[in-house]
């Protein structure tokens, strides 16, 4: 099962840049036992990250499992504040949104219904990917399909998306056509990282069922977040889809 949390934050001083803040705060709210096996899990069962819409400020936690449903969403549902420890402050929380999406219902889509070849992505938050080492600050599609991939995999009970065939064969039949994108730094603790943000629109120039598996792992995206740090903020996608490239 895969979960969406929205939380208005009654503060317009917090951005993006405070999200691994969010995050221990996040951390706080929970069983400290599901905490500790949190930071050892390589591929987390939840992304998080704050947006500015209509002047709001709004703290998304998503999830992909029923368990980090059960044990992150709800109890941080319960919240009526966050208090942010390094700013020493207090922020209440005003209205709150909580909607879920069952496994079987992407599946469904993807075997039911027509999927168009035009695909548009927004980043929402600083984006990035490690490769060799490096950082990765531009919208390369192996590597957005490749975390997709992964992270799929590690959150579903009855699929294995990682196939290096199939991989190699969205790489070859999808392009990028559009893009509006621009560099942005995102904080952590010592380090800053450089990351994307911006639109993109992916051209899948195979067939209708290439389409339809492309936009399967995008919508999943939307709950787990993309590339790496997705748990401190960084990788919030959000995903539609358009008939012809304008």
């Amino acid at each position: 099962m895969y979960a969406k949390l929205s939380l208005e934050l009654e503060n317009n001083e917090i951005g993006y840049f405070q999200s691994s803040n969010l995050q221990g705060v996040m951390m706080e709210a929970i069983d400290s036992e599901y905490a500790e096996l949190l930071h050892r899990n390589q591929l987390n069962p939840y992304s998080q990250f704050v947006t500015k819409e209509d002047g709001k400020t709004i703290w998304h936690i998503h999830t992909v499992s029923e368990e980090a449903y059960e044990k992150i969403l709800l109890p941080v549902a319960k919240l009526s504040s966050v208090y942010i420890r390094q700013k020493d402050k207090e922020i209440k929380i005003g209205k709150r949104e909580l909607s879920t999406c069952l496994e079987k219902e992407l599946l469904d889509e993807f075997y039911g219904e027509k999927c168009e070849k035009y695909l548009n992505v927004s980043f929402l938050t600083p984006t990035s990917f490690k490769r060799d080492g490096k950082y990765v600050n531009y919208p390369d599609l192996r590597l957005i399909y490749g975390s997709l991939m992964r992270k799929y995999s590690a959150a579903s009970e009855t699929m294995d998306m990682v196939d290096e065939d199939t991989l190699e064969e969205l790489v070859e039949k999808s392009e990028i056509v559009r893009y509006r994108l621009q560099t942005s730094p995102f904080p952590m603790e010592k380090i800053r990282v450089t990351g994307f943000v911006g639109n993109i629109c992916i051209h899948a120039n195979g067939t209708e069922t290439l389409a339809r598996y492309i936009r399967m792992l995008l919508r999943f995206g939307e709950y787990s977040g993309i590339g790496i740090k997705t748990g401190v903020g960084m990788g919030a996608i959000r995903y539609n889809r358009r008939q012809k490239d304008e």
